[in-house]
């Protein structure tokens, strides 16, 4: 059985400046006379950190091909004060604009979603956006029967007994505080009026195989970025808990959502033009 794909250091271009063995935290690189040398015994990522450090450009990697690496300015191209002002901008946003994302902006948003750290450097995440008006509202209904049926369980004591059972007791209390978001949540589809999506028109959702024991984390850090970037572009975004908590007990609702058997969906956010100015940030708690 070969084992990782390893890096591999062109000896004439080398300066033995260093830099790959001090980068590399696993020890991938150890340092000789005249030449870094490659250690066969450790094990290698593919992050390309060794790539991107190393000022003769020596080093290469069989899963790294090199036109994918972008040359970054010396300069950091953002100050911090317009860093945090994007930042402070993101909002919760559920009231948009009736006006489609373009392709291309979405694409962009992906792009910088995958810049996201991941755990191991796995990059397992996967993205299913859906833009389609007629399936976002089959989504939202079948996201409303889910919860109808869970307003029905609290209704009654072996139902809560039921759900403390499976969820837990905080879960309970979760829901119980919910209950009456729950039935605006019903009542409001009855009415017309879509509590969950918000008529928004896309849904952007991030999954991961389920073997894949950080791909929680990884595809929350993907979102964060996204989130920020859909700032950058003039949209709004907001995560609903509301879609993932069902699809995550329901293998229907994830199939209907693009999710495949075996992944699991752990974030989704709407996205859209917002049809609101924020003129300020809002406060938040302090560290």
């Amino acid at each position: 059985m070969s084992g990782p794909a390893m890096p591999s250091i062109n000896a004439e271009l080398c300066v033995n400046c260093g830099a790959c063995v001090r980068t590399c935290r696993f020890g991938v690189f150890t340092e000789g006379d005249e030449c870094a040398r490659v250690d066969g015994q450790a094990t290698c990522l593919a992050c390309g950190q060794c790539i991107a450090v190393c000022p003769v450009d020596a080093i290469t990697h069989p899963e790294l091909p090199a036109e994918g690496f972008v040359e970054l300015s010396p300069e950091i191209p953002v100050t911090p004060d317009a860093l945090m002002d994007l930042l402070a901008r993101r909002r919760s946003v559920k009231n948009f604009e009736d006006r489609e994302v373009p392709a291309e902006v979405i694409a962009r948003l992906m792009d910088a979603a995958v810049l996201a750290p991941s755990g191991h450097n796995s990059q397992s995440w996967a993205f299913t956006v859906i833009t389609d008006r007629e399936r976002l509202a089959e989504v939202s209904s079948a996201l409303v029967a889910s919860y109808s049926f869970l307003l029905k369980m609290l209704g009654n004591p072996l139902g809560r007994l039921m759900l403390r059972l499976v969820a837990g007791s905080a879960a309970l209390r979760l829901l119980v505080k919910m209950q009456p978001a729950i039935r605006r949540i019903v009542d409001g589809h009855a009415w017309g009026e879509d509590w969950i999506l918000g008529n928004a028109p896309a849904l952007v959702l991030a999954h991961a195989p389920k073997s894949d024991a950080v791909g929680d984390a990884s595809c929350r850090y993907a979102m964060g970025n996204m989130a920020a970037m859909a700032v950058a572009e003039g949209l709004g975004t907001c995560l609903l808990g509301l879609v993932t908590a069902p699809a995550q007990r329901d293998r229907k609702i994830a199939r209907l959502l693009g999710v495949p058997d075996d992944h699991e969906l752990h974030e989704a956010a709407v996205l859209g033009y917002p049809a609101s100015n924020f003129r300020k940030s809002v406060p938040k708690h302090k560290p």
